[in-house]
């Protein structure tokens, strides 16, 4: 239930019953799959945003793409 985005996490709360909503976010744990969906997603918003390496930073500095598919398994290592 408090997966679904037409549920609001304070509905979830009522239905368990907690006073509290951070007693209800307690026991949510993101899904390995969606954090990395959102890892992936934020890192696609800075390359859209940010043309080359800022000023003065050299491009060494920066993450590769390549290394990021590794990581996240977008691509076999």
């Amino acid at each position: 239930m408090a997966r679904d985005p037409q549920v609001p996490l304070t509905d979830v709360q009522w239905v368990l019953g907690h006073a509290s909503l951070a007693t209800t976010q307690r026991y949510l744990t993101p899904l390995t799959d969606d954090v990395v969906a959102s890892v992936l997603a934020h890192y696609a918003r800075r390359a859209d945003s940010q043309p080359g390496p800022r000023q003065g930073e050299p491009a060494s500095l920066r993450y590769r793409p390549e290394s990021l598919d590794v990581l996240f398994g977008t691509r076999p290592s």
